[in-house]
């Protein structure tokens, strides 16, 4: 069994065991830190394939009653590729892992040098899994293509645009957060969707993005209400035909 396969059952396996859900969110806005950093700075995959944003679309509406928070409106989802840091909210207080605004036009050119290598490939979207705050997609890299792409956007980053991570990387689409209830419940209505085949879709396309949710009181329509902003946008080269 590959490792992202792996990954992905003990991932199932965990949330399995939670006796209740957590709500990152709130944990986030009760941080003076966090509240004190920027925009996320991130290098996405966007879901533009219709066939794909229906199937996930269904998926949001049939556990839309379980979600504490609105679902993640349909334009914004998407797989992270690499999340680059925040970015600097006072140029004067250099926080760690903050970046300034100028330092986004180096990232752009390092990436599109990586990017423009790259031809178009195919992952697969789904069956559903969860972590202990989210219900995801599984995103299925049997060629590893999007992990390869990962490792050398990230290698051809600046240092301070490669913050360390917390987890290992794992492909996924979020759905909607589930905040704080119990959870096998939630266990027992997943179940039956982790049976479904994956969709099939063709990346061919890389944006870096600048996300914000921080600002304003904790709603319940927080991610439809948050501050998007494209950087960049890139197109993976399609090869030449003949």
């Amino acid at each position: 069994m590959p490792d992202f396969e792996q990954a992905y059952t003990a991932t199932w396996q965990q949330f399995s065991e939670l006796p209740h859900t957590r709500d990152t969110l709130v944990l986030r806005h009760r941080r003076f830190r966090q509240w004190m950093l920027g925009s996320y700075i991130t290098f996405i995959v966007p879901i533009n394939d219709f066939r794909v944003i229906d199937r996930l679309a269904a998926w949001q509406h049939a556990f839309e009653s379980w979600f504490q928070y609105d679902p993640q409106p349909p334009d914004r989802l998407h797989i992270t590729l690499h999340h680059v840091g925040r970015l600097r909210r006072w140029p004067g207080l250099p926080l760690p892992e903050t970046l300034p605004r100028r330092a986004l036009s180096q990232i752009t050119d390092r990436a599109r040098t990586v990017l423009r290598e790259f031809e178009p490939f195919t992952i697969g979207i789904g069956p559903l899994n969860a972590f202990s705050n989210v219900l995801f997609a599984e995103v299925h890299d049997t060629d590893r293509c999007l992990r390869t792409l990962r490792a050398k956007l990230r290698r051809a980053l600046p240092l301070r645009a490669r913050p360390v991570t917390e987890w290992p990387y794992l492909p996924h689409i979020t759905l909607g957060h589930w905040g704080t209830q119990p959870a096998p419940p939630l266990v027992n209505a997943v179940q039956p969707y982790r049976q479904h085949e994956p969709v099939v879709m063709q990346v061919s396309d890389v944006e870096l993005t600048l996300y914000n949710f921080e600002r304003g009181p904790l709603e319940r329509d927080l991610l439809e209400d948050a501050e998007e902003e494209i950087i960049a946008e890139f197109r993976l080269k399609a090869p030449d035909a003949g």
